[in-house]
């Protein structure tokens, strides 16, 4: 009888003992099933990752588990959802599976295709930005000349490819723009990377009236020197020192720039760059105390070559006046340019006259040989300015020049007092040269004060001499402080150094020094940011006024003009790839 009864089962107790620990549960084994071959018969093929495939319809796409991975499953899937196709053969389900390998393929090239086509489309904007072309050139000129040589060369297949670059004027517009946000964006991360620049700064009037601000800037970057467009801003109202300092600093305070990482400041002479209360040069001074100011040397050697001797500026003043006469109308100088040819001359711009009295030859020949001299020294002065021109010169190199000159100077003197003018090869060709050296004299001797006057600490360049040779061991270095001298007295003696210097230009030189030496590479860096001209300011007006002509004169020109001056490239790939790629139709 017991044994038909259901005896209870003692009640547990909630604490586990040591003796008797609770059971552990069972997990579930997962299996990843693997595709078959064979598994094509009932119209599935796989997709996925290799080592967990699932399983896809070739007739509706559907995906399913990787649990279906089983015939009886895929089997049902065919019968409940296609039971049309139950008895179709093997090669049905193969011609359907191609095709849609097909169709995958065409899109996976249609997307490549649009992100070519984009890209190609800012490649496309960035070289008509680098020359100064009107946007509407791309789809009026550029992109049919490109469709009509490669339908020549390659097909037409090649030309249709080559319509879905996407080129309208407004297109290459947001594309200029998209690379000018991201020049500036890129450019402002390696200035605050290098936590120090030096600036140069002008103001201009373009063809519609607007005063534009323009600024460049030099900045250490990885192993070099660089030097490149800053902004361009147009003034609403003023062009005072105040007002240009309000929009520097505005644009310093969107880019997390700050004046302390300024080390050198060119401008011009300008009374709005200069005033000592209200310049924006006093402005910068109460921002950074220790910024070191400089005149543009260009603009110096300008003034310069402005004074000159009452007889000589008669001279220039009457050759002035011809040259106004002959180019005042076309006519005029057809018919100068036909009286030269017919007379052989060998210079359209000389004038000779041969029927006159005697008082009036002897006139004309002094003045031919006042203009003669002022012919041969003024172009010794361009000389001068044209290598005072340039990217990357220093104020040390800069420097360098003028005191030649300035040596120059003495020489020739010297040579006139002896009866040589061998330095002025059209004056001593011209007549009564020699009865006119008591002028030439004077006037020399006004361009050596005025000289030193604008010029005054040219001799101070010499305490640097041991930025532009190092290892020179005369150079002096006592203005240096004790730190530098030691490095200095080190460096001296590097031969792995020496080697260096003879084969790096010398900003990479200091640059590549900087880790063993810090403190006298600091100051050399420091030295050879600072700009000696506003060359740059000028090439970028020239870019400005020759982009906004009266054909384009409510051009935005800022835009345009990062893309074309900027050295710093823009990220093509960066810009596309957040974007959404459309080709043209």
């Amino acid at each position: 009888m017991e044994r038909f009864l259901v005896q209870s089962k003692p009640a547990t107790t909630s604490v586990e003992t040591a003796d008797n620990p609770p059971p552990k549960e069972k997990r579930k084994k997962t299996v990843s099933r693997q595709y078959h071959d064979s598994y094509l018969s009932y119209g599935f093929i796989w997709t996925g990752d290799v080592n967990n495939p699932q399983p896809e319809c070739v007739v509706c796409r559907e995906k399913l588990a990787n649990a279906n991975m089983v015939p009886s499953k895929l089997k049902r899937h065919l019968e409940t959802k296609h039971p049309a196709h139950v008895h179709s053969n093997l090669d049905y389900f193969r011609r359907a599976r191609d095709l849609n390998q097909r169709q995958q393929g065409r899109l996976l090239d249609s997307v490549k295709v649009s992100d070519k086509a984009m890209e190609a489309s800012y490649m496309l904007a960035e070289l008509i930005a680098k020359q100064k072309k009107p946007h509407t050139i791309a789809e009026t000129l550029i992109l049919p000349a490109c469709k009509i040589l490669a339908g020549v060369m390659l097909g037409p297949d090649a030309a249709n490819e080559l319509s879905k670059v996407p080129s309208s004027d407004n297109t290459i517009k947001r594309r200029i723009d998209d690379m000018s946000e991201d020049i500036e964006e890129h450019l402002a991360e390696k200035l605050q990377a290098s936590g120090r620049f030096s600036l140069q700064i002008d103001e201009s009037t373009d063809i519609g009236g607007a005063a534009q601000l323009l600024a460049n800037v030099r900045y250490v970057d990885a192993d070099s020197i660089k030097e490149t467009f800053l902004f361009c801003k147009e003034m609403e109202s003023h062009t005072t020192g105040e007002e240009i300092f309000r929009v520097t600093n505005d644009y310093f305070k969107e880019n997390s720039l700050t004046w302390n990482m300024c080390v050198g400041l060119c401008t011009d002479g300008a009374a709005s760059m200069t005033g000592r209360v209200k310049g924006f040069i006093a402005k910068v001074r109460a921002q950074n105390p220790h910024i070191v100011t400089n005149h543009c040397i260009l603009h110096r050697e300008a003034l310069v070559a402005k004074t000159m001797p009452p007889e000589l500026t008669e001279v220039l003043n009457q050759a002035v006046q011809m040259v106004n006469y002959i180019k005042s109308r076309p006519l005029k100088s057809r018919l100068f340019s036909q009286l030269c040819a017919e007379m052989g001359a060998d210079h359209q711009s000389l004038i000779l006259h041969t029927e006159t009295s005697s008082r009036m030859r002897w006139w004309w020949k002094r003045w031919c040989a006042r203009l003669a001299y002022l012919a041969d020294i003024f172009g010794h002065l361009n000389e001068l300015n044209a290598k005072l021109q340039g990217r990357n010169e220093n104020i040390l190199s800069s420097t360098d020049k003028i005191r030649g000159f300035m040596g120059k100077l003495l020489l020739w003197q010297e040579a006139l007092e002896q009866g040589s003018m061998d330095m002025f090869p059209l004056t001593s060709a011209a007549p009564q040269a020699a009865k006119e050296r008591a002028v030439y004299a004077e006037h020399l001797q006004t361009l050596k004060e005025r000289f030193e006057q604008y010029f005054p600490r040219v001799a101070d360049i010499e305490d640097y001499d041991w930025i532009q040779d190092p290892f020179h061991q005369e150079s002096s270095t006592e203005k240096l402080s004790m730190k530098e001298r030691e490095e200095c007295a080190e460096l001296r003696v590097d031969r792995t150094l020496k080697l260096k210097f003879s084969e790096l230009p010398l900003d990479q030189f200091w640059l590549a020094s900087a880790s063993e030496y810090p403190s006298i590479s600091h100051h050399a860096i420091e030295q050879l940011l600072h700009f000696p001209t506003t060359y740059l300011c000028e090439l970028a007006f020239s870019t400005l006024t020759y982009m906004k002509n009266n054909s384009r004169s409510r051009l935005s020109v800022e835009q345009d003009l990062r893309v074309a001056l900027s050295s710093v490239p823009p990220r093509i790939k960066k810009i596309c790839a957040p974007r959404q790629a459309h080709v043209s139709h």
